[in-house]
């Protein structure tokens, strides 16, 4: 939905030796309109940074991703090739 303005990291968990609480904050999208069609926000798309993803509906999202047809990284499937002319 960012266009890839904000990039996620994979997620890790790493021992942490120091005595400081350790925050984790999840955050979650359930859509209520699962026929829709999703993709990155109109604000972040123009003629010199095009949609970097696909649109998608999220029933078909969600299939995909519970039987694992998406694979390790879910946003690669949707990806864009923005180098073909």
């Amino acid at each position: 939905m960012s266009n890839d303005e904000y990039k996620s990291v994979e997620h890790r968990v790493l021992a942490n030796p120091a005595q400081g609480a350790r925050i984790s904050i999840a955050i979650f999208f359930n859509a209520s309109n699962r026929d829709k069609l999703y993709g990155p926000f109109p604000e972040l798309i123009s003629t010199t940074k095009p949609a970097v993803y696909q649109e998608f509906k999220y029933d078909d999202y969600m299939r995909r991703f519970f039987t694992k047809e998406l694979g390790k990284t879910l946003t690669n499937f949707y990806k864009i090739d923005n180098t073909k002319a």
